[in-house]
């Protein structure tokens, strides 16, 4: 196992198929994939309410992950998925264009396209807003397994920690990150209600860790803020199919927990697909404490205005510290 634990209640030109389900050492290859095929899911967007259809399609190498929005057509429909679009969003990750057209909630998507080693995708989404499902990884994981991965011809870009760099926001929410020879993620949580109380677990990034560890984990909220959710339009498609919802010490949910400390590991998934807004893979131990998608949203762009704190291996230019650039596709289709 490549996570641990504790629950306190107080250079090759020709293009191969991969088998990512039996592939552990997977995000080790040097190769950018894609999906070998296209693949649609449709569903409900947790927050909007709304019934939304997305198709994933493959991309070329140096793609990267972009968005772009089909129900839009009388201004920029294109939103790569980097920090640079990263927006402010109460309870989930939101990516922004010049024009104001976004797609909030991607972070269960980013998360498997992180954990499986996918680094390029066009994603034809008719909303404002990723479909939720049953509020895990695990049926996006599948959608990806039955699709197939494809080993492109340009080597993977992977940016490297070279100094610490952290984020203190007060009343213990923090994270850093530090340097390291791949992704490692030490996360702690707590809670006041005492199913949850205190959870931490340190996670190694590879597919099969990812499918074991994090996958299954679903999205949670407590039954008193779900009004106050509803009131502010938020939750209107928040329901027990796609939520833990936990109320004085019990889980709402028939069934109950997949594992004593799915939420710890949740918001490690959360993280994991927060830190893939970095547009490429990273090498470092990322320490977060009370983490959520503001905290991350910081701690990139504080990275990001460091820029001796890291370098990007794989890139022509890249050899220099600190030198930045996006997916090329990706800001061809945006400018």
């Amino acid at each position: 196992m490549n996570a641990h634990t504790s629950h306190d209640m107080t250079a090759q030109n020709t293009h191969e198929h991969d088998d990512t389900a039996n592939s552990n050492n997977h995000l080790n290859n040097d190769w950018q994939h894609t999906l070998a095929q296209p693949i649609e899911v449709g569903g409900i967007g947790v927050h909007s309410g709304r019934f939304i259809e997305v198709i994933l399609h493959p991309a070329p190498a140096d793609h990267g992950i972009v968005f772009e929005r089909s129900d839009v057509s009388d201004c920029d429909s294109i939103i790569p998925a980097t920090i640079e679009f990263a927006v402010p969003h109460d309870l989930c990750t939101r990516i922004e264009n010049k024009d104001g057209v976004g797609v909030n909630t991607i972070e269960h998507f980013m998360a498997a396209f992180h954990g499986m080693g996918i680094d390029n995708l066009r994603i034809e989404i008719d909303g404002p807003e990723m479909p939720i499902l049953d509020g895990s990884a695990t049926p996006i994981f599948n959608l990806l397994k039955r699709a197939g991965l494809t080993r492109q011809d340009k080597r993977r870009h992977v940016i490297t920690i070279l100094k610490e760099v952290e984020v203190d926001m007060g009343d213990g929410v923090m994270a850093k990150l530090s340097p390291a020879d791949s992704l490692e993620i030490d996360v702690s949580i707590q809670f006041d209600d005492q199913l949850i109380g205190q959870q931490s677990i340190s996670y190694t990034n590879n597919s099969q860790a990812f499918i074991d560890e994090l996958a299954d984990a679903r999205t949670f909220c407590m039954l008193r803020d779900v009004e106050a959710m509803r009131n502010s339009g938020l939750a209107r498609g928040g329901s027990l199919d796609n939520a833990l919802v936990v109320h004085n010490g019990a889980v709402l949910n028939e069934g109950g927990l997949r594992t004593t400390d799915e939420f710890v590991r949740h918001k490690t998934l959360d993280c994991l697909g927060d830190l893939f807004l970095l547009g490429m893979a990273i090498k470092a131990r990322l320490t977060a404490s009370k983490p959520g998608h503001a905290l991350s949203t910081n701690l990139l762009k504080t990275l990001m205005n460091t820029p001796d704190a890291f370098h990007i291996e794989g890139r022509g230019s890249a050899s220099d510290h600190g030198q930045w650039a996006y997916p090329e596709t990706a800001v061809a289709a945006h400018s």
